[in-house]
């Protein structure tokens, strides 16, 4: 069965030759000619031409994270994790596009600041009551913790209070919640939930990670494994990873240049 990326259950060639970048052994890193992150291409590519799938660095994917998924949706990509936006208008029907003046910044839950937009960029809003009129399945921009358990995951609830903070109530995932403000000078305030009532890390903020590093042994190779960490932090065994789609065949000579 193909449990890897090139398509078998075996993480060595015929050559006896290390396919991907990876903690082999018994934690011999060396093993696989690599003690650390590696440069693209270092290993054979896959069927499809594609180099790097699984080891060398785990992948951040776009799923928030829950321990169980959907059985039901399975065969269809599942994925969780929807914020509907929608292009922002102006009183006059323009598309609004970010300038020097309007960036909107975003403060994480650690305290960094981050720009929601840049200069240049189209600017999007959360989607609204009458962009969800009669819709079924969701009632608003949020949609995380879609069908969590709990009543608060519901079309039918009004999760945020008219200042826009979370409503109290009780949540299937207990997360902390730590809050981040500022005082009359502007200084910003770290408050962190020292509650000994939460009973996991698990919220909306937590995506999946997959594919395996340098770092891991080779079960997390398997595309199937997730992993979680929250959105906003990093580590030297994460990043992405990036292809090209390509239509056609593959160029056997050069284009000569028009006159």
């Amino acid at each position: 069965s193909a449990i890897y990326p090139w398509g078998g259950p075996y993480v060595m060639d015929d050559r006896g030759c290390f396919l991907a970048n990876f903690k082999p052994v018994r934690g011999d890193y060396a093993a696989d000619n690599a003690l650390y992150t590696v440069e693209a291409k270092s290993y054979e590519p896959n069927d499809y031409g594609l180099y790097d799938m699984a080891g060398n660095v785990a992948e951040w994917v776009a799923d928030v994270y829950r321990p169980l998924i959907d059985d039901i949706a399975n065969d269809f990509n599942y994925y969780r994790g929807n914020v509907y936006m929608k292009t922002a208008i102006d009183k006059d029907g323009k598309v609004v596009v970010a300038g020097q003046t309007t960036i909107v910044y975003d403060t994480l839950s650690n305290g960094r600041i981050i720009a929601r937009n840049l200069p240049g960029e189209i600017a999007l809003v959360p989607i609204d009551e009458e962009d969800t009129y009669l819709r079924t399945n969701f009632s608003g921009s949020d949609n995380r913790n879609y069908r969590d358990g709990d009543v608060e995951s519901t079309r039918y609830y009004d999760y945020y209070d008219e200042d826009g903070k979370n409503k109290p109530g009780k949540r299937m995932y207990n997360a902390p919640i730590n809050e981040i403000t500022t005082d009359s000078t502007g200084r910003m305030i770290k408050e962190v939930d020292k509650s000994n009532r939460r009973t996991t890390l698990i919220d909306d903020e937590v995506r999946v990670y997959k594919g395996g590093s340098w770092k891991d042994r080779a079960y997390w190779l398997d595309p199937a494994q997730r992993r979680y960490m929250p959105q906003y932090l990093a580590s030297d065994y994460i990043g992405f990873r990036c292809a090209m789609s390509r239509v056609g065949e593959k160029a056997q000579s050069k284009k000569k240049a028009r006159n």
